[in-house]
């Protein structure tokens, strides 16, 4: 259990970011994190949670980088208290995005007021999963109406789509996990990030299997550390709080650290998959589906391999991309007849092929037995023997040994693929993608108000 005791006090507010960044920099959880040091110091806030990280569906086609909706939960005195803190956060967001201006970018605020609804949690799951219309966003609005209040901070509501999908992942009664994100100093945005990679070797192996994908050891890299413009300089994400904290303390860097803060996320939790069958395997969705290799795997150019899978309701290509790595070697191994699993979102159809699984991870159900049928041997001189005809025997062509009674020879060759889970190399992984070694170790229950303890530090020294 994390650091900290169960509360119990009203009202509750939940206030959702999304957007916050974009191409040119920024980072939504780092806007969140120097918002929470400001609350803490000047405003004496009390948390309910740790500050969620909630990943939204990987395969929406304008996500920014890693499509990450950030929530603080928090107990107040009055709703004129929310309102003066979502005011303050909307003045505070604006200042921040205007530094990042992008087009392409739609940054958006939500506060709801109160013990989330069934039809936000609902909301929020589509959001998780699949495609949400803007339409959609806006009947939702009006239904939780007056309980929640909006922001948009530039064009395009896209933005208030994470906003709210955020606030109604609340993760109570769904799998999480743990992230503990280091900042850098302004005057080293832009630049190399300075952290020894040989003390990330060090954390993982003295936090395993506790600790999730920090090292790629195929390649001899860390994977804890981003390489875009953004203001984080690391990430760690483990299984609970204590497990990060002792990680941290590993890691070496050769540039200050002014900021470390610990999220609940559902990061590397499956959270975006659902079990499905091919027919409502959509566009964009994340999926599930037990089917059987109809089409045998083929590398095709570029190094991805493609097959197909099919079930009662109809076929579908599922692609091991160039970046999956050695998880195409597994995939070449299948043959027409074997039984899987595959894991995945949908890419959508294109002018040269149609809907297609892009693959995860695979589970191999069950291997078809390779049957090879050959003329039997002749038994003088070795030589493999010819048919005389249908229900005639087989003769030799060497020898001219004959045996009308022969018949021909059935093998079973051996399978080089056996069942079970297969996944990518760990630099593959994206954000939400769960890896075999967290199987087993799910999380059902967390509690509803909750203080967090030990969670945020400035300048190395702990907050709170």
């Amino acid at each position: 259990m994390p650091n900290g005791g169960q509360i119990k006090r009203l009202p509750i507010i939940h206030i959702g970011f999304d957007d916050i960044d974009s191409p040119r920099g920024g980072c939504t959880t780092h806007f969140v994190a120097e918002l929470l040091v400001k609350w803490i110091k000047n405003r004496g806030i009390n948390l309910i949670d740790y500050p969620n990280l909630v990943r939204l569906n990987p395969g929406v086609p304008w996500k920014t980088r890693g499509n990450g909706a950030l929530v603080l939960r928090l107990d107040v005195r009055d709703e004129d208290m929310a309102e003066d803190l979502f005011e303050e956060a909307i003045v505070e967001a604006e200042k921040y995005v205007s530094k990042y201006k992008h087009p392409e970018s739609q940054p958006s605020l939500a506060m709801f007021i109160g013990e989330i609804p069934g039809i936000l949690e609902f909301f929020a799951g589509k959001a998780v999963n699949d495609i949400v219309p803007i339409t959609f966003l806006e009947r939702i609005i009006d239904k939780i109406k007056p309980r929640v209040k909006t922001s948009i901070l530039s064009k395009g509501k896209r933005g208030l789509v994470g906003s709210l999908a955020g606030i109604g992942y609340r993760m109570l009664n769904t799998d999480y996990t743990f992230e503990l994100i280091a900042y850098r100093s302004p005057e080293y945005y832009g630049r190399e990030r300075l952290v020894d990679p040989e003390s990330v070797k060090i954390m993982d192996k003295e936090t395993k299997p506790h600790t999730i994908l920090n090292f790629d050891y195929e390649i001899d890299k860390p994977l804890i550390i981003p390489h875009g413009p953004d203001p984080v300089l690391y990430g760690i994400r483990g299984e609970d709080p204590d497990v990060l904290v002792r990680a941290k303390g590993f890691v070496k860097t050769e540039e200050p650290v002014t900021l470390e803060v610990i999220f609940r996320t559902n990061q590397h939790t499956d959270a975006h998959l659902r079990e499905t069958v091919v027919r409502k395997a959509f566009p964009y969705r994340g999926v599930i589906v037990r089917g059987i290799v109809s089409r045998k795997p083929s590398r095709i150019m570029g190094g991805h391999v493609i097959f197909s899978i099919r079930d009662d309701t109809g076929e579908i290509d599922v692609a091991a991309y160039e970046p999956t790595g050695s998880l195409r070697n597994i995939v070449e191994k299948l043959l027409p007849g074997d039984e899987v699993v595959v894991y995945g979102v949908v890419r959508p159809p294109g002018p040269r092929h149609g809907a297609t699984i892009n693959l995860e991870k695979i589970r191999v159900v069950a291997v078809k037995p390779q049957i090879v049928v050959e003329n039997p041997i002749c038994p003088r001189c070795g030589k493999r023997m010819k048919s005389m005809g249908r229900g005639k025997g087989f003769k030799c062509p060497r020898c001219g040994y004959r045996d009308p009674n022969a018949r021909k020879i059935t093998r079973y060759l051996p399978r080089d693929l056996e069942p079970g889970f297969y996944e990518p190399p760990p630099r593959s992984f994206k954000h939400l993608m769960k890896p075999i070694q967290r199987f087993g170790r799910e999380k059902k229950y967390f509690p509803a108000v909750y203080s967090p303890r030990r969670f945020i530090w400035v300048n190395g020294n702990l907050l709170r």
